[in-house]
């Protein structure tokens, strides 16, 4: 089976940005559950990023902080209309503050850029790209930079949506490829209506051939929700399509597999920052744990791919899942991603610049476990 590639925030160094502050210049409402939200900085100057790179949101909801990474969907050649393209979650915290609560004029502090996904670092002359939802966000703004450029590359782009009344950025689509002979737009609809005279049902193998022919011959960049990610690369593994050129970055559910966990046993977690001590399963993810305690590790993913929520481990054991992604350097063995890792009994510190792994995946094994917050 080919190894095709992943890309999450930590395949690229420290932000150049710092924290910066935006204001909220204007709103666009994209679908019925998808808005675009357009900032200008307010003082300092927007930094140079990448085209399909994301931001981390530093958000405070109800009084608690709240961290959240989003793709940039406008273009590196207009740094001061910074776009964010947000799809309402249902239950999701901050979508749904952001689509009920953020309004023209408001501010909110942003870091970043992040995302070794991105076109300066993957660029291609026969890209071909493929969104599924909300994945699209990345993939237009490597778009929207080539047409800004007045790039001639064949591009060719395929788009799939529930239904037609779901399809991000149609419109502009639409315009783009009757000005431009270069770039080829299709989308793909799971439901069909009436009046739709495209393409229905799931991206596979046959339809992947069917609307790009010549696919073996381009670059694949490729950004959705993982169920979709996942049916993408079954297609392109069974045409064999040469994994060197496909890249791809997921949007929500978890990539691989829980890891396989030790039978459930009683052990503890210790918090040297905070001073906590709590009593737990090995059943529960760090994260979960540090949350259940009132102990606030930052956390953007929910995923335990993007390494917001890496922390130092200062004794203890933990089991995790390798779910790729993250350099050398931010996977040294005392660090782990608490949104995967479950105890085997740690300690851990919160020395913020030593974070290396990930709270979202970390689970307890049986001895006790001391981190440094």
């Amino acid at each position: 089976m080919n190894a095709f590639n992943f890309f999450s925030s930590s395949c690229l160094p420290d932000p150049s940005w710092g924290r910066l502050t935006l204001i909220c210049r204007r709103i666009i409402q994209e679908t019925h559950d998808v808005k675009t939200f357009i900032f200008s900085p307010k003082s300092e100057q927007v930094g140079p990023f990448k085209a399909g790179q994301f931001i981390m949101l530093h958000l405070v909801i109800d009084g608690a902080p709240v961290v959240r990474n989003y793709s940039i969907s406008s273009p590196p050649t207009q740094p001061d209309d910074l776009r964010i393209t947000v799809k309402r979650v249902p239950g999701g915290l901050a979508s749904n503050w952001l689509h009920d609560s953020l309004e023209q004029g408001m501010e909110i502090e942003v870091e970043g850029p992040f995302g070794g996904f991105n076109w300066d670092d993957l660029p291609s002359d026969r890209p071909l790209f493929l969104s599924g939802g909300s994945g699209i966000t990345p993939v237009m703004s490597m778009l929207r930079s080539l047409i800004d450029i007045r790039s001639h590359r064949d591009v060719c782009f395929i788009h799939s949506a529930r239904s037609p009344g779901d399809i991000i950025f149609r419109e502009e689509l639409e315009a783009l490829a009757r000005r431009h002979s270069n770039l080829h737009i299709h989308f793909v609809c799971a439901e069909a209506e009436d009046a739709w005279d495209g393409p229905v049902g799931l991206l596979g193998e046959s339809m992947l051939l069917q609307l790009a022919p010549d696919l073996r011959e381009r670059n694949v960049y490729a950004c959705g929700p993982e169920p979709y990610m996942k049916s993408i690369r079954i297609a392109l593994q069974s045409i064999g399509f040469d994994s060197d050129r496909y890249h791809e970055e997921s949007f929500g559910g978890l990539i691989g597999s829980n890891p396989t966990l030790s039978a459930e046993q009683p052990s503890s977690v210790h918090f040297a920052r905070s001073g906590i001590n709590h009593r737990c399963g090995s059943n529960q993810t760090v994260l979960e744990i540090a949350r259940s305690v009132g102990v606030f590790l930052p956390s953007a993913c929910q995923q335990g791919v993007c390494g917001t929520c890496r922390v130092l481990k200062l004794s203890g054991e933990v089991e995790t899942a390798d779910l790729g992604g993250l350099s050398t350097e931010k996977t040294a063995p005392k660090l782990f991603r608490t949104r995967r890792a479950r105890w085997n009994g740690m300690n851990y510190s919160p020395d913020r610049a030593r974070w290396r792994s990930c709270t979202m995946t970390a689970r307890i094994s049986s001895a006790p476990l001391a981190s440094s917050w």
